[in-house]
């Protein structure tokens, strides 16, 4: 499936929120156990609007689309290296869309003089950030009844 990524635009706001939704409800369920209760907790600040000011903050966010201008993954990063979102569309799940994006928050952060980036995982993306080269820091964060671990990659 070929796809570029680029610079998120407040224009996709509502698209990204919608891809936003779907990746909760359907591909993080290991988190929120298929219980409306805890994904509607999850779900209350991914609204286009909310979406359109975190990518008009200071920190780098990014879209991946296919060949047809669909959004299928959205990830951001913060000004010090912090990742506090990366969802991919449930049907590009597996086809390196999230690699893509990993890419381009690691080099913006390269780019600015960072020499770490570090996230909180959901159990559903562990597996993947270790793929990457992140490493468990024993830091855990709670939120929405649901625990995350903290992991850190040199870069």
């Amino acid at each position: 499936m070929p796809y570029t990524v680029e610079r998120a635009s407040s224009a996709d706001s509502h698209e990204i929120t919608l891809l936003l939704r779907a990746s909760i409800i359907e591909l993080c369920g290991l988190d929120h156990g298929d219980n409306p209760d805890r994904y509607k907790a999850w779900l209350k600040n991914k609204t286009a609007p909310n979406v359109e000011s975190w990518i008009d903050g200071p920190g780098a966010a990014f879209v991946v689309q296919d060949q047809d201008k669909r959004i299928l993954g959205f990830a951001m990063g913060t000004p010090k290296g912090h990742i506090p979102l990366m969802y991919v569309l449930p049907d590009a799940r597996l086809t390196g869309v999230s690699k893509t994006l990993m890419r381009a928050l690691e080099d913006t952060f390269r780019d600015r003089g960072l020499d770490e980036s570090c996230l909180s995982s959901t159990l559903t993306a562990e597996r993947f950030y270790k793929s990457l080269g992140y490493a468990e820091t024993g830091e855990t964060k709670t939120q929405l009844d649901m625990t995350f671990r903290c992991f850190k990659k040199g870069l």
